[in-house]
């Protein structure tokens, strides 16, 4: 909301002074029905006492934190370019129509309060990002160059920010109506590829890499989701494996991918949960400079799955690390920028974090004991489990 009120500052025109205003009015709205929404979660369930603090220090956090910080330092006509039209236009849906769907399917209302009642605004922030595109482009042929790229860049940082989006939606809801691959189909694919055949006439075309994004649609929320489970030791959240419901609707909904590849991984930590060695990674992740999520990802866009996706800049005798060639390019056109990026790991090895430690870093981020770790039989699985009439007897339950 500071970025359209200060927008609204700056426009000269009338018209584009009082969208800003209004979007930023929708947005300091959205933030207090998001706060509503956690003072209901606060009653019921753990990780959430502190979102304020939490916001601005934990690891995970920085992911969409970074996103908009990166939109709010751009100029006006990158900042709007970014958020109404390559966040709001183009990948918005996939949050607030399938995910919060899911939530109204399995009966989470507090979701589905916060999420339909946005939902209503996005199509018009879609629709002031839109028609800003049209017009920037329109007052010069130099500016077609200049807004594509803006169109490049922040396509794929929103679209590494929906990668936790992905995990949520296919292993986090209990009982998923729609998978990150069947809602990227539609709401990517189809309706965006629409989208670009239509801007055609002003010479845009769809953002760069997104066949990448398309490719990695069958493997993301897989990557990602491992990622949360091997740290959730070091998290706000809870995770466990899926069950073997959840287990064969992946391998329905990904036929090509999932029991080729990510099955057998999660059976190998079952057997080794089974043994009393459920699997926590004790190190700290490497991060991507620019998207700052966990080095989690293959060269899926190479044909090889298996192999980490690593890209390496260097800017003043120092050296960057991506985990894309679409970070890599980012970085690389303004690095100036993103040399300065601050990644949460880092800040831990730096020493300001609280301490060397775990315990001393959890305790900084003013998580509590119950908050972190393993799903089953945690405060959490009692508490949902009650709130559906269900039985808490974990043995009884699976």
């Amino acid at each position: 909301h500071r970025g359209y009120a200060n927008l609204a500052r700056q426009f000269s025109g009338e018209g584009a002074q009082i969208a800003c205003q209004m979007q930023s009015i929708d947005e300091l709205r959205h933030s207090q029905t998001q706060i509503h929404t956690l003072s209901h979660y606060n009653k019921h369930f753990t990780g959430l006492h502190d979102p304020f603090h939490m916001h601005d220090n934990v690891w995970y956090l920085s992911v969409p934190k970074s996103y908009f910080d990166d939109a709010r330092s751009a100029g006006p006509f990158e900042f709007i370019t970014s958020i109404s039209f390559a966040f709001e236009y183009i990948l918005t849906n996939l949050l607030f129509v399938p995910f919060m769907s899911g939530a109204a399917h399995n009966g989470d209302m507090a979701t589905v309060t916060f999420g339909f009642s946005a939902q209503s605004d996005e199509s018009r922030h879609m629709t002031l990002g839109l028609e800003i595109i049209k017009f920037i482009v329109e007052q010069h042929e130099d500016n077609l160059e200049i807004v594509q790229g803006w169109i490049d860049k922040h396509f794929w940082r929103a679209y590494r920010v929906l990668g936790l989006v992905s995990a949520m939606q296919d292993y986090m809801l209990p009982d998923s109506p729609m998978s990150w691959k069947e809602a990227w189909d539609i709401y990517f694919v189809d309706n965006c590829g629409a989208l670009f055949k239509d801007l055609g006439r002003y010479g845009l075309r769809m953002p760069k890499f997104h066949e990448q994004a398309t490719a990695e649609a069958e493997h993301l929320s897989h990557q990602i989701y491992f990622t949360l489970y091997q740290f959730s030791h070091a998290a706000a959240f809870q995770t466990e494996i899926p069950s073997k419901e959840k287990m064969d609707w992946l391998s329905e909904k990904y036929p090509n991918t999932f029991d080729k590849y990510y099955r057998p991984r999660w059976e190998m930590y079952a057997e080794m949960e089974k043994q009393g060695k459920r699997y926590f990674n004790a190190g700290l992740p490497q991060l991507c400079q620019v998207c700052q999520v966990p080095m989690c990802f293959t060269e899926i866009s190479k044909g090889k799955p298996l192999d980490l996706s690593y890209r390496l800049s260097e800017f003043k005798g120092d050296k960057f690390h991506t985990c894309t060639d679409a970070c890599k390019a980012i970085f690389d056109h303004e690095p100036e920028k993103y040399s300065h990026a601050w990644l949460p790991v880092h800040q831990i090895f730096q020493g300001n974090c609280g301490g060397a430690e775990i315990s001393d870093v959890l305790k900084n981020y003013h998580f509590n004991p119950e908050d972190s770790g393993e799903y089953k039989g945690s405060a959490d699985d009692i508490a949902w489990r009650a709130t559906k009439g269900e039985s808490n007897d974990i043995e009884e339950s699976a």
